[in-house]
């Protein structure tokens, strides 16, 4: 498991339908790179959600404007990716640089 600080992290909500279309690309793309991808469901759960507010300015710039999910967070680049178009090759190249 990643220790914190170095995750490459997907916060998600547990009903939100953009996300579970998401979590295929999210899954294959971790497999391919061999490394792990930590999902924070952020509607239900507190601890969560304040951790995505922390990362939330770069959060809100990668989603246009708004702090919401799907986003991706990586805690070593402190680059986001944003939304369900998110393709698999974004996402290597997001958790590679």
């Amino acid at each position: 498991m990643a220790t914190e600080g170095s995750r490459l992290i997907f916060f998600s909500g547990r009903e939100c339908p953009h996300c579970r279309k998401l979590r295929p690309v999210i899954e294959q793309a971790a497999q391919e790179m061999g490394k792990e991808i930590t999902e924070l469901e952020v509607w239900h759960n507190d601890g969560n959600a304040n951790l995505m507010r922390k990362y939330g300015s770069v959060i809100t710039k990668a989603c246009g404007g708004s702090l919401g999910v799907p986003a991706l967070y990586n805690e070593k680049t402190g680059k986001a990716l944003c939304g369900m178009l998110t393709t698999k090759e974004m996402i290597i190249k997001w958790a590679n640089e």
